[in-house]
């Protein structure tokens, strides 16, 4: 049984809806209040109190243009008739409901419709390999739906793919700032970089990808192409480490790693081992041979001090005196 506060509560609501506009939440709210005051036992000035709030709800919704339209002869709120009026209200409110979703629906459809006529009119100009035009047909489909999700995304990697780099940026960067989460914009703006060698903007792309999304060996595979053609041999080697440890079957990968790997650290290189492994094993051994050149042995059976001793040797030969051969055996030749 419902209390006179829960359908004063419901009524209130309506109200605040009518006040909004909302005729819809209006509707539904006023059709539960009517609903409650139907099945409920409430009498005397409570009712009267209600029957007044509910007047005043009608009026408010009477109003509307929206109801304008279905009520053109407007509604009296007659006392012991609210059971049917609740039904009214719910009926209208459900008919309302089904024409907008109707509405709705036939909007999104010729909105893809035109959309879909104006994405093809431009992939055509682009197989023509008339730029401008096709630019023509893009920049009026995205200036007309500029919410439609993925339609710069799509438009910049259609440019892209049809030998147009240049013109695509603009909108992939648009779309990066539109949905910063999708990572397909990211990649179309990363080939158009490529095949416009712009190595460094191309490479920056990459950090953010592998910032947002993570890194695969895709994209350290081409990570590692780019440094290639900067001359970078050791971060393009790394590079191509990095994607060799995600996959050591990637053939692009070994390639780039088994050119330079030689060239950059000479007979320490291990395939697959980064450069700072590289230089790691290159210092220890490094390390051990000067501990076993620390000692050195002479011939009179002393031990002395590795090449420091060598070398005072050395100084002591070039200081001492040559010896002057003996008298009975210097011979002397007369001419």
């Amino acid at each position: 049984m419902s209390s006179p506060k829960s359908i004063k509560e419901n009524i209130a609501r309506a109200k605040a809806y009518g006040q909004r506009k909302d005729y819809m939440r209006c509707l539904h709210a006023l059709s539960l209040s009517l609903d409650e005051l139907a099945s409920s036992q409430v009498f005397g000035r409570e009712k009267f109190e209600i029957g007044i709030l509910v007047d005043e709800v009608i009026r408010q919704l009477l109003a509307m243009d929206e109801l304008k339209r279905v009520l053109p002869r407007g509604l009296k709120y007659a006392k012991g008739q609210e059971k049917q009026l609740a039904a009214f209200f719910r009926k209208i409110h459900d008919t309302i409901k089904n024409a907008l979703e109707k509405a709705a629906v036939e909007k999104i459809r010729k909105q893809k419709n035109q959309i879909d006529k104006y994405v093809l009119g431009g992939q055509k100009a682009l197989m023509e390999k008339n730029v401008k035009e096709a630019k023509k047909y893009f920049r009026r489909i995205t200036e007309a739906f500029p919410e439609e999700r993925g339609l710069l995304q799509d438009v910049g990697s259609r440019l892209v793919k049809s030998g147009f780099p240049s013109d695509g940026v603009e909108y992939l960067e648009r779309a990066i700032e539109k949905t910063p989460s999708d990572s397909r914009p990211y990649i179309s703006l990363l080939l158009a970089y490529e095949m416009m060698t712009e190595q460094d903007k191309a490479l920056e792309v990459i950090k953010d990808i592998v910032r947002r999304f993570g890194a695969n060996e895709s994209i350290f595979v081409r990570q590692a192409k780019l440094y290639l053609a900067k001359r970078m041999y050791t971060e393009a080697y790394d590079a191509s480490a990095a994607a060799l440890k995600a996959n050591p079957l990637n053939r692009e990968a070994k390639k780039i790693s088994d050119k330079l790997g030689p060239k950059v650290f000479g007979r320490g290189y291990k395939p697959g081992a980064t450069s700072k492994e590289m230089m790691g094993a290159k210092s220890s051994a490094g390390g051990a041979k000067g501990k076993k050149e620390s000692k050195s042995f002479n011939l009179d059976g002393g031990s002395g001090g590795g090449k420091k001793d060598k070398a005072a040797q050395k100084t002591a030969k070039k200081k001492a005196p040559a010896k002057k051969p003996a008298a009975s055996k210097a011979i002397k030749l007369d001419f």
